[in-house]
């Protein structure tokens, strides 16, 4: 359900890393780099100034803006692709089994949830599946944290052992 066939789900990843500082390119360009092994579309959200790693789309906000700018700013970046599904990653929650993200995103998509997380994951700081009919609600709702628009649609929860 990840691949870019089109018998498949269109999977999109923004990488949430606009509080990102010198010391984070490797960790961004390996989050990049894993990203695009599980999405037709990888957006990276960096400070002003910074370069996107190769094989990305980059949206450039001011240093240290708030998680819901870095989001907005990155999901402008899917309005004319035909993604189902946005995995919001943020930097905080640094380099991930690209296994793991794949369990969540097939597992998520097969319950058709409109958010999903693993089980034991801090919604703001771990990544999190959004499905492409919530994402109006990240963009309205999102001044309270993703866990505001997981209030409202609910979220679907992962066991981390999941096979």
């Amino acid at each position: 359900m990840h691949s870019r066939d089109d018998t498949d789900i269109v999977i999109a990843v923004v990488i949430l890393a606009s509080r990102a500082t010198a010391a984070d390119h490797e960790v961004v360009a390996a989050m990049v780099e894993s990203a695009r092994t599980l999405a037709a579309y990888v957006v990276v959200v960096l400070p002003k100034g910074w370069r996107a790693p190769p094989r990305s789309r980059v949206a450039h906000v001011a240093p240290g803006a708030p998680a819901i700018g870095a989001i907005r700013a990155g999901m402008a970046q899917l309005s004319n692709t035909p993604a189902r599904y946005a995995l919001l990653w943020p930097l905080d929650a640094g380099v991930v089994d690209v296994a793991r993200l794949r369990r969540l995103v097939d597992d998520v998509a097969r319950e058709q949830s409109a958010v999903g997380a693993f089980a034991e994951d801090d919604l703001d700081h771990a990544p999190v599946l959004i499905a492409r009919d919530a994402w109006l609600d990240l963009m309205t709702l999102g001044e309270g944290g993703i866990g505001a628009v997981a209030a409202r649609r609910g979220v679907h929860r992962v066991a981390a052992d999941a096979t």
